[in-house]
């Protein structure tokens, strides 16, 4: 479902939120991989992710669709509504996501300063995602990807208590400012060193050790 949320116009639900801010909000259910909003479309609305996990792209000139930030539960995102300008990005639903809508006139000065923490932190955040994507080879890249979704809403455990990834190697690739195939090849020499496992749509993290290692430069 590809479904763009508008001015509040996606299903709303009361739901108590923990830590709720002052102003009026409506929270809103998302799909799997339901688009929240589009490039162009007009910012009306500041968002806080209450469960699941949004991912912010962009598209490049050349039409390939890249990760600028994930945004977990409890962050705040659409702050270009506080410009009264234009989507920039497109805001997508990772896993089915409960998201919080707030209408920035109604944001009192407390409320500022909770969403300014926020963006702070998501800042830092972003500058070690920079980071990621301009130090080492891709398979150095790929391994610290597999490590920082697999603490994400994206993750879960196995019988065996292992991390389970929702991912797709396109998913991968547009973490990693890479291509499908190339992070297919990478996936495959993980799987064949006994480091993960793959399957539809998922990877299992079976050594995280050994992708830690991977990370440092180690192997």
């Amino acid at each position: 479902m590809n479904t763009t949320f508008t001015d509040y116009g996606a299903h709303q639900e009361q739901v108590p939120v923990e830590g709720a801010l002052e102003a009026p909000t409506q929270t809103l259910s998302f799909q799997r991989k339901q688009t929240l909003y589009h490039s162009g479309d007009p910012a009306q609305s500041v968002f806080r992710v209450r469960d699941g996990l949004v991912r912010i792209t962009r598209m490049t000139p050349e039409g390939r669709v890249l990760t600028v930030r994930h945004v977990m539960p409890g962050d705040f995102f659409g702050e270009e509504a506080f410009t009264r300008g234009n989507r920039e990005e497109i805001a997508e639903a990772l896993t089915t996501a409960q998201i919080e809508a707030i209408n920035p006139e109604m944001i009192n000065h407390s409320d500022l300063m909770t969403i300014t923490q926020s963006l702070s932190k998501q800042m830092q955040r972003l500058m070690d995602y920079e980071y990621h994507l301009q130090t080492g080879d891709l398979r150095q890249r790929v391994a610290r990807y597999l490590i920082t979704l697999s603490e994400t809403p994206l993750c879960s455990k196995d019988a065996a208590g292992r991390p389970v990834i929702s991912a797709t190697h396109e998913l991968i690739a547009e973490g990693t400012a890479s291509t499908r195939e190339s992070v297919s090849k990478i996936i495959t020499e993980l799987r064949s060193e006994g480091f993960i496992e793959s399957g539809y749509r998922s990877i299992t993290i079976v050594d995280e050790l050994a992708l830690e290692a991977i990370v440092d430069g180690i192997e």
